[in-house]
């Protein structure tokens, strides 16, 4: 893993470390524990980072997982730019999970997947997002 997914990750634990208040002043709620799925139906929660071009944090951007089959969950990104999205069902394949970010002012750019372990179908699936400015 290079250096700054490495940094990245420690940021992500640094905040969760923190209980989540950034994300609570943003309105969401951030939990990452044994209490991430609150159902033993629930799949892998995804969550990541929306950044801009240049890797500053972007807050209160839209995030968006629309299911391939139908429907979408939004949610938007705290003020360092981190988002998570509960585990949709076990019945729903997370390959079929697309993540997209949008701000007004911004357009998307990249939306990175990061592979999980073969086979691994409990850990938080990362996704992060970079916008770019109109």
């Amino acid at each position: 893993m290079d250096r700054h997914a490495v940094w990245w990750r420690s940021v992500l634990i640094a905040v969760a470390a923190l209980g989540g208040m950034a994300a609570a002043r943003a309105g969401g709620q951030m939990t990452f524990g044994d209490d991430t799925n609150t159902s033993a139906n629930d799949g892998p929660p995804f969550f990541g980072f929306v950044r801009d071009s240049d890797g500053a944090a972007v807050g209160d951007a839209r995030v968006t997982a629309t299911v391939k089959s139908g429907g979408a969950l939004v949610t938007t990104s705290n003020s360092i730019g981190v988002y998570k999205i509960a585990g949709f069902a076990k019945s729903i394949n997370p390959a079929d999970i697309v993540i997209s970010c949008a701000k007004d002012g911004y357009k998307q750019a990249n939306v990175m997947r990061r592979p999980n372990s073969p086979g691994d179908t409990t850990d938080p699936i990362e996704v992060d997002c970079v916008l770019q400015k109109e």
